[in-house]
């Protein structure tokens, strides 16, 4: 790769690289290429599938996708950033088949990422072998891999190489296109979706150029540059910053989050193991993961692993004898990274709670990146000064050689002898359970022990080999390109080995299936919503079967949060990475604690359009005819249809504060819906008297109402709800969601790519 003005331009051995991650890419992802398996691990099958499937049904149908009315009795669609619409690659939903399109967009970032990290490499004067390294570990290092059912934290972590790149030429004289390149993939980094990576990101550029400024003003001129392509960043992205911050503000998430709330999901120092070993606690994907009986109640879910391998993190100690400054920013970027992920297993935490932003997030393991980031740097760095020493008769290659063979002769002993003693060892463990455990912990757990043996020999091996190889080019008997292509071999197939397991497939027909239930509930002649008590969410946080698909299944016949989504069936509450502060108030106050359901409970359920109610115990109540009720897997489901159930919208005659009940309705069938989309819905009213017309979807700035064209003011029923005033006689009422948030940011956006475009041409010719 060479710079041609101030471009990159690749050359044919650059090409040679990326054709070896394009080709890497797909050979790890084989088995989805062709939409028949669906990545649908956590998240992707509950969370992302749903929501970005409404996505492109919406905006297939000639609609922004600005609304979703089957979560929390409507909620904002676009404004959450997880359908990521604005980003770019979100495109591909729209070229080909979802299926496709939903597998494609996450391989696709693997291949982003391994070329991006490349390129930053190449950008410091690394070689190519050791830039090939650093984009491999990059791509397939256990954190990214992990991340992928996390889709947001994927999407928007790729783009860190590229920002740091553009931001360094920027700082050496760069022009103002590095500029554009900056606020561009930052730009993409928060449309990505994941804001603790773009808030981190700035800070780590900001720290970036204060380390590496020369003197004040180069310092004050880097900085007012970073300003500059912040600004930049936040005018382009407005028509989507400015909805998420409007949703952020009537979250749940207002706010500093308490202490033990945002410190959820630390990371605990014991895993650091687990970048050498990289499951030794057990693999969530696959087999499970150790119980409390013997790791206690400190554990983290969110991450699978954040395996390197032992060959990256040696050479990574090897990163100091050349750019040893950017190597000491890197290191203390990755330790201060380390302790942020620690959270609130180290002090540390408490002290970066009090920093403005920080006390705002959630799962202090997403740090990780920053760490995971750092020490791709840093092997590729040491990588290349191995190579560099190569090229010299060095008696401390030799030294080095004879240590690493020392080393793995000491792992193969220490394997050796864990496996004559296994059975000891598994005793010892299996000691603490308690003696009415059952067998499939003490099967898990001899699993465990018989993989993390396995891994101890293959970190001998790794060792020896590594020993071998460096032996004999030292020696001159193998090619320096042959040493390090060997080495990218053995690191891509560790890394391959190791991580496969965590690309859990799901049948693609289990998405569009119909369960038994479902089919009941769409061919009713009138549809409302479901309801799920507390303990059945719970419940369903768990996912039980022979298999994943059967788990999935079970999932989705269980009504487990978005599944039912695509379906188009409502939900009265759901699943959002934030939620509405005054639907979760009610929730909580109503249902909170394990509360049972009452009749009251059920009234305003009832006055709210819930026609079904699912519940983990049996319910009494007159108005409840049970549906369907079975008990699998050691937990009860009972589906009831509620016979009491009210219309979506209704005339009301005793004021807008009234409680919602049958004594408080003239007559249900004043109010007749004629139009219901998500952007729009339309009443049509024939009421003997003046009154006003309620409607249970969720009152939201941004909803705007007519009757008869006139516009009219919307207000808060119940806090939550929508309602306006209609005169008597007949009326057409017509809601539309037209949100301000959306449009100012769009102009913004706009005017933004126009200064920039202005501005470039400006500079270009001045």
């Amino acid at each position: 790769m060479r710079l041609f003005g101030d471009i990159m331009i690749f050359t044919k051995k650059d090409g040679w690289a990326l054709l070896t991650f394009l080709g890497l890419t797909l050979l790890f992802f084989a088995p989805f290429l062709t939409g028949e398996q669906i990545l649908g691990f956590k998240d992707l099958s509950r969370y992302f599938y749903p929501l970005r499937f409404l996505m492109v049904e919406q905006a297939k149908s000639g609609h922004w996708p600005l609304w979703n009315p089957y979560l929390f009795c409507g909620f904002p669609l676009l404004a959450t950033l997880q359908i990521c619409f604005f980003y770019p690659l979100t495109l591909l939903y729209y070229f080909l088949p979802f299926n496709l399109a939903f597998n494609y967009f996450t391989i696709l970032h693997y291949f982003l990422a391994a070329a991006f990290m490349y390129c930053l490499l190449r950008h410091y004067d690394l070689n190519r072998w050791s830039a090939l390294l650093g984009g491999l570990l990059f791509s397939f290092s256990g954190y990214l891999l992990s991340v992928y059912n996390m889709n947001t934290s994927l999407a928007a972590a790729v783009w860190l190489p590229l920002a740091v790149l553009f931001f360094d030429r920027w700082m050496n004289g760069g022009k103002f296109s590095n500029l554009a390149g900056l606020a561009v993939s930052l730009v993409l980094t928060f449309l990505g979706g994941e804001p603790t990576i773009i808030y981190m990101t700035i800070l780590l550029l900001f720290a970036y150029a204060v380390v590496f400024s020369q003197t004040r003003r180069q310092g004050f001129i880097n900085l007012s540059g970073l300003a500059l392509a912040c600004a930049m960043a936040a005018g382009l992205a407005a028509a989507q910053l400015l909805p998420f911050i409007e949703l952020a503000r009537l979250s749940d998430r207002t706010g500093k989050i308490a202490y033990d709330l945002a410190t959820f999901r630390s990371f605990p120092p014991r895993e650091l193991i687990n970048f050498i070993f990289p499951y030794f606690f057990g693999n969530a994907a696959q087999f499970g993961n150790l119980t409390e009986n013997l790791i206690g109640k400190n554990f983290q879910d969110w991450l699978i692993s954040p395996y390197l391998g032992i060959l990256p993190l040696l050479f990574a100690a090897l990163a100091f004898s050349r750019r040893r400054r950017l190597a000491w920013f890197w290191l203390g970027t990755a330790v201060v990274g380390l302790f942020l992920a620690f959270g609130c297993y180290t002090p540390f935490y408490h002290l970066a709670y009090l920093l403005p932003g920080i006390s705002m997030i959630r799962y202090p393991v997403k740090y990780l990146f920053l760490v995971n980031f750092s020490l791709v740097w840093l092997a590729a760095a040491g990588f290349d000064n191995l190579s560099r020493q190569l090229r010299n008769d060095s008696k401390q290659l030799a030294r080095m050689c004879r240590w690493l063979l020392n080393a793995a002769f000491c792992l193969a002993l220490a394997a050796a002898a864990a496996n004559i003693c296994k059975a000891r060892i598994i005793q010892l463990l299996v000691g603490h359970y308690p003696a009415q455990a059952a067998q499939y912990f003490i099967v898990l757990l001899r699993n465990l022990v018989d993989f993390n043996l396995f891994s101890l020999t293959l970190v001998s091996a790794n060792l020896f080999g590594f020993a071998v190889l460096l032996r004999w080019a030292s020696q001159k008997k193998i090619h320096p390109n042959i040493f390090a292509g060997l080495i990218c071999l053995l690191i891509a197939v560790d890394l391959f080995a190791n991580s496969m397991t965590i690309m859990v497939p799901i049948n693609a027909k289990l998405f569009t299936a119909l369960p038994a239930t479902y089919r009941r509930m769409i061919e009713q002649p009138t549809r409302g919503r479901f309801f799920y008590m507390p303990a059945v969410e719970q419940q369903n946080r768990m996912t039980f079967g022979e298999n994943y698909d059967e788990a999935m299944w079970e999932a989705k016949e269980n009504f487990t949060a978005n599944w039912p989504l695509p379906h188009h069936l409502a939900d009265f509450y759901g699943y959002e990475s934030i939620k509405p502060r005054a639907l979760m108030d009610y929730y909580r106050k109503e249902f909170g604690g394990g509360q049972k359901m009452t009749s009251q409970k059920l009234n305003q359920l009832s006055a709210y359009n819930v026609k079904f109610i699912i519940s983990a115990v049996p319910l009494n109540f007159p108005q409840l005819k049970i549906i369907n009720g079975r008990f699998k897997f050691g937990r009860n489901f009972y589906l009831y249809e509620n016979n009491g159930v009210l219309p979506l919208a209704y005339m009301i005659f005793h004021g807008r504060t009234a409680r919602m009940s049958r004594q408080t309705i003239l007559d249900l069938k004043t109010a007749q819906i004629l139009k219901y989309e998500p952007d729009e819905v339309v009443i049509k009213v024939e009421t003997k008297k003046a009154g006003q017309l309620f409607l249970s979807d969720s009152y939201y700035p941004g909803w705007r109402a007519w009757v008869d064209d006139q516009p009219v003011k919307i207000e808060k029923s119940q806090g939550l709800f929508r309602i306006v005033p209609v005169p008597m006689g007949e009326h057409l009422v017509r809601f539309h969601y037209e949100p301000r948030s959306f449009y100012l940011g769009g102009i913004i956006s706009l005017l933004t790519l126009g200064l920039i475009l202005v501005g470039a041409v400006v500079l270009r010719y001045y």
